[in-house]
């Protein structure tokens, strides 16, 4: 069963545009559940505030990132020739840190080798710089399209053509709630076999 958050989600999707209270009542849930609901999907992006007592579902957010590893990025923008221990000082995070993470952007082709310079001490040390998929992946916001059951979908649009009376007054619609219907039920049937 879905938590009461994507409960919420899905029908905000569904709906475009809700009230608290008809989300309370078509969900059946507690107005503490909805009041904690709202402040967590609007705190997230995926809800906004449009009007007093309105809002309206935010189809495509913007994913939180963890900070650490958004900052290596933005360092990563800003020098052209790096070592770990340039990055970790910008990131503000541990030499180790970054070197794990280098293993995987490395295998990912994300950076690449670009040589090694001298230390203060009688070593060298490694130096990498953003390949062309790295300098992509680094301009590119990590973006999330949002995409409601599509079982709530056809729930939805099956309430507005019986609850507006469309049903009664047009055949067409009338052809279309059946179609929807059969969908729902499959989509059921679907849902018990997992």
């Amino acid at each position: 069963m879905e938590n009461p958050t994507q409960m919420l989600r899905n029908f905000a999707a569904a709906n475009s545009v809700i009230k608290k209270s008809e989300a309370k009542k078509a969900l059946n849930l507690t107005k503490n559940q909805v009041s904690s609901c709202f402040d967590t999907l609007i705190r997230q992006g995926y809800l906004t505030r449009i009007g007093h007592g309105l809002y309206k579902s935010v189809p495509t957010v913007e994913k939180p990132v963890c900070e650490v590893t958004e900052k290596i990025w933005r360092a990563m923008k800003v020098k052209r020739v790096f070592a770990y221990a340039d990055i970790a000082m910008l990131a503000d995070t541990t030499k180790d840190y970054v070197y794990k993470l280098f293993r995987g952007f490395r295998a990912e082709g994300y950076v690449k080798p670009a040589g090694a310079r001298p230390t203060y001490g009688s070593g060298t040390e490694k130096l990498f710089r953003l390949t062309i998929k790295g300098q992509n992946k680094a301009r590119k916001p990590n973006i999330e399209q949002f995409k409601p059951d599509p079982l709530v979908m056809d729930t939805v649009n099956l309430n507005r053509l019986v609850c507006s009376g469309l049903v009664i007054r047009k055949e067409s619609a009338a052809k279309e709630a059946i179609v929807i219907c059969h969908s729902i039920i499959q989509g059921l049937k679907e849902d018990m076999k997992r």
